[in-house]
């Protein structure tokens, strides 16, 4: 019985995000699968995949062999911004948790689906399909400015898929440059590598 069964078994449902719903929509090759899985506990999840294992600390994500490859599953989470930085955030989850809300939390639409393998549907709540048809950045919702190192990824997706930021998105940006010089620096300089290796780097830098 497959991941994606036995999850439903259990009483849950287990949905791919993030890349790789993006870069299938688009064409592009899609890297490595990420899971988050509604309706169920972190204990359920642990009790029927034994050899999962835990990586994260302040809530469940999980590395776990899927169909031959090493994939990250995540328990549905919200996050509330407390505090400054990428750490002041006070996360939420469990099995109440819905897909919709936890694509919420994401930052551009179009990194704000999800795909429903045992349904065969695509769960879009904020038009990402749109924005990749009229290549388009656009925040999820405001609380993209709650972590500045979106405003650099952001600009690094516009310039690796040859994109537009939206203008609403833009003004978020420059709000929440302030507080990069707070962020740890492995994170900023991951950004500014990839948007050298990018399509058109000198977007990241317009």
């Amino acid at each position: 019985m497959d991941f994606i069964k036995r999850v439903t078994r259990i009483g849950g449902k287990a949905y791919v995000v993030g890349g790789w719903v993006r870069d299938s929509l688009m064409g592009r090759f899609p890297r490595d699968k990420d899971y988050v899985v509604c309706g169920l506990d972190e204990y359920r999840f642990t009790l029927e995949f034994a050899d999962a294992q835990k990586t994260g600390s302040s809530f469940p994500v999980f590395l776990l062999t899927i169909d031959g490859e090493s994939c990250h599953v995540a328990m549905a989470r919200t996050d509330i911004k407390k505090g400054k930085g990428y750490k002041g955030f006070e996360v939420e989850y469990g099995p109440d948790v819905t897909i919709d809300e936890d694509l919420f939390r994401r930052d551009t639409t179009i990194n704000s689906m999800a795909w429903s393998p045992s349904d065969e549907e695509l769960i879009d709540p904020f038009g990402g399909q749109k924005d990749i048809k009229d290549k388009i950045i656009r925040a999820t919702s405001d609380c993209f400015c709650e972590d500045p190192v979106r405003a650099l990824r952001a600009s690094r997706q516009a310039a690796e898929f040859d994109f537009t930021i939206e203008q609403h998105t833009l003004e978020m940006m420059r709000f929440c440059l302030g507080e990069l010089i707070q962020e740890p620096k492995e994170r900023v300089f991951n950004e500014l590598e990839r948007a050298m290796h990018s399509e058109r780097p000198s977007i990241f830098f317009s």
